[in-house]
């Protein structure tokens, strides 16, 4: 079966780094907070992550992704510090409940996070994303 990931927006919202908030990096190096926001479906056991390019958002292993929360199911978010003024690309996946991965279809998406301020992506390719594998 086929899980659809309808992305409801990826918002930055900027903030200062520091010792307290920031501890996977210097504290001279400025952070901002991403927020991911999506909605999709998904079966009991499956669980929604991004994985990035960077090691905050696991360096592309599934094993490091970010889980993010279906406390608003279906809807589906989660926050991590990533770096300011920094290029990251990033894509979704569902771990299934035996172990297997299921990767989003298509290119991974790609930005660059803001320096200060606010920023907000919206998926606007289309506005579905597909999952592919066995559910």
């Amino acid at each position: 079966m086929i899980a659809s990931l309808i992305l409801a927006a990826l918002s930055f919202v900027a903030s200062a780094a520091s010792p307290a908030t920031a501890t996977t990096r210097s504290a001279s190096r400025s952070t901002v907070v991403a927020t991911f926001n999506g909605t999709t479906t998904t079966y009991w056991g499956q669980n929604v992550h991004v994985v990035g390019s960077t090691p905050e958002l696991g360096s592309r292993n599934p094993d490091k992704a970010v889980p993010l929360s279906s406390a608003n199911y279906p809807g589906w978010n989660g926050t991590v510090l990533l770096a300011a003024s920094t290029p990251e690309e990033f894509t979704y996946l569902i771990k299934n409940p035996n172990g297997t991965v299921t990767w989003e279809r298509g290119p991974n998406r790609a930005t660059v996070t803001p320096p200060t301020g606010t920023y907000i992506t919206h998926d606007d390719s289309g506005g579905m994303t597909t999952y592919c594998g066995a559910h």
